[in-house]
């Protein structure tokens, strides 16, 4: 066979090809044109829904700054309630975060400077503070800062003797949440005030211990022994207490907590009352 005619041969192999993909194409051009308007609604839906999310969050965020000035504003009277030894605000890093400027005002619920606002009482500014929070967290339960609102919600719960409804809170965002981040370490930790609160020290002890003892906490080893310290110390164990706190001290010199050890192993005696949570 002549090299002219494997090269014929060649042309004819190629135009067969061209031929069988073109009538292919022609056949199936319906299919392929649908399969082309799904990938571009799937993509136009999806880029939609972030927006829609991004807008939701945007909104919720706000809407939570809006609820924490009630949450955060000043009152009229100095709250008196015993449980604000035992929990500490939540950590920064909330939206709208910053402290509500001290100011007086006449009225419970009138306008200040600005936005600020101010309470007859600590009841008064709770309840008001519920509603907001709540609103929050029923409008906004899916986004980051609804979720945050449980948060607030599980401290004026807990302020306000409902130990029950914190818990639930609580636990709830660090479920949907997680506790690998600030927020979830603070809720963790307010969730130790509780147990010693309710008088399951000799748990949250065994708990803690063992956390120490196989690093499986996403809390910093440093926090889970001060808590470790803060519960033998109610329980009235103090030696147990000042060797946990000596403990941070000597591992962890330069940890905030070992601030806060050395002054429980000052001259005052170890395991007086509860301890406000730490962060």
């Amino acid at each position: 066979m002549s090299r002219l005619t494997r090269d014929e041969i060649r042309r004819d192999e190629v135009r067969e090809a061209v031929f069988s993909a073109s009538t292919w194409f022609a056949e199936h051009v319906r299919q392929i044109l649908m399969g082309v308007v799904v990938v571009i609604a799937v993509v136009v839906g999806v880029v939609l829904f972030l927006n829609y999310q991004d807008g939701r969050e945007k909104e919720a965020s706000y809407q939570l700054s809006e609820a924490l000035k009630v949450y955060r504003a000043p009152i009229d009277e100095p709250a008196t309630d015993a449980i604000d030894d035992l929990f500490g605000t939540p950590p920064d890093s909330a939206p709208g975060e910053g402290a509500a400027e001290e100011a007086e005002a006449p009225t419970a619920g009138s306008e200040t400077d600005g936005d600020g606002l101010s309470f007859a009482s600590e009841a008064e500014r709770r309840s008001a503070a519920r509603m907001e929070l709540e609103a929050v967290r029923e409008s906004y339960g899916s986004t980051s800062s609804g979720r945050l609102a449980s948060v607030y919600l599980g401290r004026i719960a807990a302020d306000s003797g409902d130990t029950a409804k914190a818990r639930e809170l609580w636990t709830g965002y660090l479920e949907a949440a997680g506790r690998d981040h600030a927020m979830g370490i603070g809720v963790q930790l307010n969730l130790y005030s509780l147990d010693r609160a309710e008088g399951r020290g000799e748990e949250l002890a065994a708990s803690l211990r063992g956390a120490v003892a196989t690093e499986s906490s996403s809390l910093p080893k440093d926090a889970l022994l001060f808590e470790l310290a803060v519960t033998l110390a109610q329980l009235g164990d103090e030696d147990g207490a000042r060797e946990t706190f000596q403990r941070v001290v000597n591992e962890f010199p330069d940890s905030g907590y070992a601030i806060r050890a050395r002054q429980q192993l000052g001259p005052e005696a170890v395991g007086a009352s509860p301890f406000a949570f730490g962060g």
